[in-house]
């Protein structure tokens, strides 16, 4: 995934590219990303009227007039967390009206949501947090998260519908689904801390991105099928679609 290399040209939400910076363990990308990301924390733990873009640019590590480079003012900033959320939404548009069973299409929505949480310089988590604190500030990335949430479950239904998978709670299984995703971006971000040779006495192996969306894709769909042998006939279908 390439990263941004000149300013958006209007104040339209710039499209979120680039891989993420080295925070908490998360790999270096580009200045754009680091933005994002120190915004999100400081929206999180000072709420988002508080923080100014001075702020934001120290955080980065940016001088103010590079911040405005990237975002011509916070609002921008504050648009640009909600990836999180429409990152998938654009890929469901994607594959929404394409042939496919439903199982198929919730694997590859699971393995894509997962990378991209993975790669995001966002931790989805700080901003649910602030997200719950303001829920006026934060009413499109709720939406955006609704509709994340409708469309699993639309999804699973029709995989029960078409005896696809067991008989099952789809809102459930949604909830369920988008939380596994979250709690993988959280040790992906925080693994540099706790690997091997690290001071922490929780130690594990690092693990790629691409290694967990496909643990985290197979686990769940694996769980839902009425017939688990489906499970390598889907990876072999969703690995010819170019997902990444």
């Amino acid at each position: 995934m390439a990263s941004r290399q000149s300013p958006p040209a209007s104040e339209e939400l710039p499209r979120p590219l680039g891989r993420p910076r080295a925070t908490g363990g998360v790999p270096i990308g580009s200045p754009r990303d680091e933005i994002v990301a120190a915004a999100g924390r400081l929206f999180a733990d000072r709420g988002y009227a508080q923080v100014t873009m001075s702020d934001i640019a120290r955080a980065a590590g940016l001088q103010q007039s590079s911040l405005y480079y990237w975002f011509r003012k916070k609002e921008l900033v504050l648009q640009a967390t909600f990836a999180v959320n429409r990152v998938p939404l654009e890929f469901i548009n994607r594959i929404g009206a394409r042939s496919g069973s439903p199982a198929l299409k919730l694997y590859r929505l699971v393995r894509f949501d997962t990378l991209q949480l993975c790669r995001s310089p966002c931790d989805v988590n700080e901003l649910e947090r602030l997200a719950e604190g303001q829920p006026d500030l934060f009413a499109t990335f709720w939406e955006d998260r609704q509709r994340l949430h409708d469309w699993i479950v639309t999804l699973v239904g029709a995989a029960i519908e078409e005896g696809q998978f067991v008989p099952c709670d789809p809102d459930l299984v949604a909830l369920s689904l988008l939380s596994f995703d979250e709690g993988i971006q959280k040790r992906f971000r925080h693994q540099l801390q706790h690997g091997p040779d690290g001071a922490n006495a929780f130690r594990h192996q690092p693990r790629a991105a691409e290694e967990l969306a496909e643990f985290a894709a197979g686990t769940m769909l694996r769980a839902l099928l009425k017939r688990p042998g489906d499970l390598a006939r889907l990876q072999r279908q969703a690995a010819t679609c170019g997902d990444d």
